[in-house]
């Protein structure tokens, strides 16, 4: 019976560890196919299709993904999902759907190569590449702060074949959740952008990454009170949600905390 749990336990950590590496190889991939670079298959790259064609498809697979995101990433679903898939490896099971997710928007893009601006200058392109990949180093440092392997599912496998209770739900208000209250959600909305060749493709994606996280975080927002409770709203009422504006006076902050 022992040995028989062992191995479940096991294969439960093979498990998140193979969902840890896919999860990193497709924001890898995500991140050349956006710089066009380095990847099979680029933004640019492609069948081409009509233009409002091409807009109404690629706006619809970025809103695909964010409807699977919003789904399974609620508190309510996780609630209900975790009575189907071992709550240990509910984390590692989501990371492995929103690979496949990514291999959808990558397999169905329709380019649309039509230039906005091409930055011509070998050195201002390089300093361009170099804000794009200190997005993506923003992005990743930010995971860290409230457990990057939580995030990525390992540490509940590896807390399971261990045997050791979770952690419990806390925050912190430091580093860049000091800045902003969602410092990854700002680096989807920008690093599209940051393109020394930027084409109506990288707007598009953009664009529907933006309306995706607007309509987003409310939701994310209301499972994170329900989470942690007080501290969180008070924390709200303190950080701006994407834009590193100073922060409100104490005064202020209280009467938004009464109100709440």
């Amino acid at each position: 019976m022992k040995e028989n749990i062992m191995i479940r336990k096991t294969l439960m950590l093979i498990y998140a560890l193979s969902a840890y590496g896919l999860a990193t190889a497709s924001l890898l991939y995500i991140m050349g196919f956006l710089a066009d670079f380095g990847v099979p298959k680029g933004i640019s790259d492609g069948t081409p299709a009509p233009f409002w064609t091409a807009v109404f498809i690629d706006a619809g697979l970025i809103g695909l993904f964010g409807l699977h995101h919003s789904i399974t990433a609620r508190a309510s679903f996780k609630r209900w999902w975790t009575k189907i898939i071992p709550a240990p490896i509910e984390r590692a099971t989501y990371l492995y759907m929103t690979a496949i997710m990514t291999g959808v928007i990558v397999i169905f893009w329709r380019p649309i190569p039509i230039t906005i601006w091409r930055v011509e200058s070998e050195l201002a392109s390089g300093l361009i590449i170099g804000i794009y990949v200190g997005v993506w180093t923003m992005m990743s440092a930010a995971t860290f702060h409230f457990g990057h392997f939580s995030f990525f599912g390992l540490a509940q496998a590896w807390q399971n074949f261990r045997t050791t209770p979770p952690k419990p739900s806390s925050m912190t208000a430091r580093y860049l959740y000091a800045l902003v209250r969602h410092p990854i959600s700002l680096g989807w909305m920008t690093a599209p952008l940051i393109m020394p060749h930027l084409t109506v493709g990288h707007l598009v994606f953009a664009a529907a990454t933006f309306v995706y996280i607007m309509l987003a975080t409310p939701f994310e927002e209301a499972d994170l009170i329900e989470e942690i409770g007080e501290p969180y709203i008070a924390y709200r009422n303190k950080v701006p949600t994407f834009m590193p504006f100073p922060r409100q006076h104490p005064r202020n902050a209280l009467k938004q905390d009464a109100r709440s």
